[in-house]
């Protein structure tokens, strides 16, 4: 089960922030906002930046049997990807 971001200790929360600000570096300023105003954003940053550990994993893994889940997590990222920028 996946702790909700007001669950998670505070380094945790702001790494979260962190890594958001770094892969779209151009919208730090609107990130920085809606990740403290929108519950829903914040969500949906968490979901990134869980699929961006998944598939890290699965890469140093690198095991053909799990070739399928690391095609649907990156399949994944791009979607998150997209509805973050949407929201942004």
């Amino acid at each position: 089960m996946v702790r909700s971001i007001k669950e998670q200790p505070m380094d945790d929360v702001d790494n979260i922030l962190k890594i958001i600000v770094v892969e779209f570096p151009k919208y730090r300023d609107r990130i920085t906002t809606l990740y403290h105003e929108s519950s829903n954003f914040l969500e949906t940053c968490e979901d990134y930046v869980l699929c961006l550990e998944a598939i890290k994993k699965f890469e140093l893994i690198n095991d053909q049997k799990n070739e399928r889940e690391l095609i649907d997590l990156k399949l994944a990222r791009t979607d998150l990807r997209e509805e973050l920028l949407s929201k942004i």
